[in-house]
């Protein structure tokens, strides 16, 4: 059997394959590229749902209500910042992508611009309205898809529109055809992506998103059984790390949740009649810093010194990843469609349920059971959600070391194939 080395060597070989194929650069620069509006509206939407709704943990915890003033304002504020930046990032990776396919093939900047713009216009026509466009009134645009969770989305339709305008390009003989190629391409795109859009919404009784989440709730069914848990797990996984990172990882079990506080309520003890939920294993042992278990991540990039210029975005992520929100994390390495990081990022919550599960199972730590406020630090989610029991922290900090410990050598062969190329090149 290889050894990890030979392993390593592998996975750095494929690495290096991986990142300087053309298709993949357009993708991994146009990711970067979205990383600062990823940022802004990650810390935003860490500081509303931490420190300014009354569910948040710093809320709680420092009386914010009392200091702060213009409390409802800041709010509003927030909440702009927050919708405008993560808002758009979808758009901006379909915009990014076709761009970066376009750029070395011409001079001249309406081409590149205009093929970003025409992607842009393809993702438009897949978030309308379903109720205008039927009842054929004034069409209504949606934002379902333009977000987070339509990163996937905006990454397919800069590929497709970037390739074609590629082709063109490549095959112009003179300057004087610019104009007509330019306008012919971009019409056939638009009219294109309008009538497959038009089909789209048509044909759906509901939104891609609710088809996601439907899928995600077939574990709920094994949810006592650690291969429920681990299904659960992988979809999730398998869903962010494609590009989908929205608020599919945020379905739970809320029944099962209220009852078992209930019962540590009414009953005044610890036997609770759903100890091993998605709730009770993978929300706070499993989870910690958004799904994949991006703090183990987090820990693991500072441990492996790192180049400059991701050490620069493990620091800009510390915030939001306390927050739960591996976003910047997602964009800024890019973990999205890497296939080196994406072992860890699946294998990493795999382990750490399995760890948890056996923990729970054998009553060696006592089950969540209390709610959890809104930004509580990920260690301390198991702390306090066992009103204090020293035993659950312990192994939230064990499944933090196995976490880290699992990324910690996907790391390094990252940063040695980057450091032989990579995307660069």
């Amino acid at each position: 059997m290889p050894s990890l080395t030979v392993w390593g060597q592998r996975l750095v070989k494929f690495e290096l394959a991986w990142q300087r194929h053309q298709q993949v650069r357009a993708i991994r620069h146009a990711l970067r590229l979205t990383f600062p509006l990823v940022f802004l509206g990650s810390l935003a939407t860490f500081i509303d749902q931490a420190w300014l709704q009354t569910t948040g943990y710093y809320y709680q915890t420092l009386h914010v209500n009392h200091w702060l003033l213009q409390l409802t304002l800041l709010k509003r504020y927030v909440r702009l910042v927050s919708a405008g930046t993560l808002g758009f990032s979808g758009i901006m990776v379909a915009f990014a992508v076709s761009y970066y396919l376009v750029a070395d093939k011409t001079a001249h900047s309406t081409d590149r611009l205009l093929a970003g713009v025409t992607a842009v216009i393809g993702m438009k026509f897949f978030n309308v309205d379903r109720g205008t466009v039927l009842q054929v009134q004034s069409i209504k645009w949606s934002a379902n898809n333009l977000g987070l969770s339509g990163i996937l989305l905006g990454i397919l339709m800069g590929v497709l529109v970037g390739n074609s305008f590629r082709w063109v390009v490549q095959r112009r003989t003179t300057q004087e055809e610019q104009l007509t190629q330019s306008l012919w391409i971009t019409s056939i795109w638009t009219l294109g992506t309008a009538a497959v859009g038009l089909l789209w919404v048509s044909a759906q009784t509901v939104s891609f998103n609710a088809t996601l989440i439907g899928l995600l709730r077939w574990p709920f069914r094994l949810s006592h059984f650690i291969v429920g848990l681990w299904g659960f797990s992988a979809l999730t996984g398998v869903f962010a790390w494609l590009g989908m990172l929205g608020p599919l990882a945020t379905t739970g079990q809320t029944v099962e949740t209220a009852q078992n506080l209930a019962a540590v309520l009414l009953h005044h003890g610890w036997q609770l009649p759903y100890p091993l939920t998605v709730h009770t294993v993978i929300s706070v042992y499993a989870n910690f810093g958004g799904s994949g278990m991006v703090l183990g991540l987090l820990l693991a990039l500072f441990l492996t010194r790192p180049p400059r210029a991701q050490r620069r975005i493990g620091w800009l992520s510390v915030l939001p990843t306390l927050g739960n929100l591996n976003a910047p994390l997602m964009t800024g390495l890019p973990v999205i469609l890497d296939p080196l990081l994406g072992i860890p990022f699946l294998l990493a919550p795999l382990a750490t349920i399995t760890v948890s599960w056996i923990c729970l199972r054998l009553n060696w730590v006592p089950a969540v059971a209390y709610p959890l406020a809104a930004g509580t630090p990920a260690p301390l989610l198991a702390y306090l959600g066992t009103g204090g029991n020293w035993r659950a922290f312990a192994l939230a900090l064990v499944d933090l070391a196995i976490s880290t410990a699992i990324y910690w050598p996907f790391l390094k062969w990252l940063w040695l194939a980057e450091a032989q190329g990579g995307d660069e090149k």
